[in-house]
């Protein structure tokens, strides 16, 4: 049985990773950058893992959708209650970018037959 939804699932952890990387770079990025590059390494390694690649542009598309998710209420200032009050963003571009990502890779690997029962097709 093939399996290789599991290979992309799992580059598109290292897709994410990646961009949860680039935008906490002035805090844990660094550190995790070195955990995703090792996973990415490591799974570069497996050349069955090749045709989950598409996975890495879906993954980058999680991080947008869930800062979408965090500034629902925005954009603009949003109270919890009184004296509690934070600014948001609006959180149509963001959830533009990730439906996009997310979509794009998907139809990527969808397309070059990844999830069919012959496997995928060489780069």
């Amino acid at each position: 049985m093939k399996r290789s939804w599991i290979w992309f699932l799992a580059w598109g952890l290292v897709g994410a990773g990646a961009v949860a990387a680039l935008l906490t770079v002035l805090t844990v990025g660094p550190y995790l950058a070195v955990v995703v590059l090792g996973a990415a390494v490591a799974l570069g390694r497996v050349r069955r893992s090749h045709g989950g690649l598409p996975g890495l542009v879906a993954g980058a598309g999680l991080l947008p959708v869930w800062v979408a998710w965090l500034n629902r209420g925005g954009p603009g200032d949003v109270c919890s209650s009184p004296g509690n009050c934070t600014e948001e963003w609006s959180p149509w571009p963001w959830l533009a970018a990730g439906v996009v990502l997310i979509a794009v890779g998907t139809a990527i690997w969808a397309r070059r037959g990844a999830n069919s029962r012959t496997g995928p097709r060489p780069w």
